[in-house]
């Protein structure tokens, strides 16, 4: 990890947020364990990846459940903390990741412990495997515990190669290989853990660069546009339809708000609201949804005017 960490969040939003409770409505058999990541649909179901049994879940605009998928796919495996020097075993376990819905509603899942991406058409059928079960490398073919993966309107999709490469790599829409950068570093065009990516109508791509303390800003041929420095431990981070990036500052137990220029609007950081935010999305309605790791949670959670 960098030794060198940003300033703490501390509360400094205008509103309140307001945790929807009995939301969302689980079957007696699931049990969610460590919430990795949520995304959206156009259909507006709701996807989310845990790292319990039954990890990769769909539910209904209101919270109700409707199916598991890509059951047949999963495996426990140990997984492994690349934040040092040297890999340290971790937990037997589903070790999901990242989950993007494109502009098509396919579904991408990123499996950290199996070094794999996975698409899932929007009936949850699998579509696409890129990388080597249970192999890790550093090129076309291979990952090494990768974070997230976001599509492009053209189709031109951008892999996250997070924990063990710190590389962005760039496929065609049919899933060839075209470049990528990065490595393990702190100067501009280097990560230490690139964990997300979003865009902007533009095509502009911000990526979470979580121990790095940073959010860094790149075209899609990899040129560094900008650096947003000072942003301590932000993991999930969001485009939203309302023209701001939110971000999810899990050491923090914080919330972001962010213009696109990286000015930072607001921060909820109320003391017991949030146990690490580790996945972060925003609906049109301002409606923000949340996956906690370690309070095992997925929440829903609207804004209130503060008194």
């Amino acid at each position: 990890m960098n030794p060198t960490r940003a300033p703490a969040f501390v509360d400094s939003a205008h509103s309140r947020l307001r945790i929807e409770r009995q939301w969302p409505q689980l079957p007696d058999h699931i049990k969610l364990f460590c919430v990795s990541a949520v995304a959206l649909d156009s259909r507006g179901y709701l996807y989310v990846a845990h790292r319990g049994d039954n990890p990769l879940l769909r539910f209904n605009p209101d919270g109700s459940f409707d199916r598991e998928i890509g059951a047949t796919l999963q495996r426990k495996t140990i997984g492994y903390n690349l934040m040092g020097a040297e890999p340290v075993p971790m937990d037997l376990r589903n070790w999901l990741h990242g989950l993007h819905v494109d502009p098509w509603d396919n579904v991408w899942v990123t499996e950290v412990g199996r070094h794999l991406i996975w698409r899932f058409d929007p009936n949850g059928n699998l579509t696409l495997t890129l990388g080597v079960d249970g192999v890790s490398g550093c090129d076309a073919q291979h990952f090494y515990q990768p974070t997230h993966v976001y599509v492009m309107p053209s189709g031109e999709f951008f892999v996250a190669d997070g924990y063990g490469n710190s590389r962005v790599v760039k496929y065609s829409a049919d899933a060839k290989y075209l470049l990528q950068w990065g490595r393990r570093g702190t100067a501009v065009g280097e990560f230490h853990t690139p964990h997300v990516i979003t865009a902007d109508p533009d095509g502009r791509l911000y990526i979470s660069d979580r121990e790095n303390d940073r959010v860094q800003v790149f075209d899609q041929s990899g040129q560094a546009l900008a650096e947003w420095p000072g942003l301590h431990s932000v993991d999930g981070l969001h485009y939203a339809p309302d023209g701001f990036i939110y971000a999810g500052a899990g050491l923090d137990n914080a919330i972001l708000k962010l213009d696109p220029s990286g000015r930072l609007l607001e921060t909820w950081a109320e003391p017991g609201l949030l146990n690490y935010p580790h996945g972060i999305t925003v609906d049109a309605q301002g409606t923000i949804y949340i996956a906690e790791t370690s309070g095992d949670r997925l929440l829903r959670l609207t804004r209130e005017n503060q008194a």
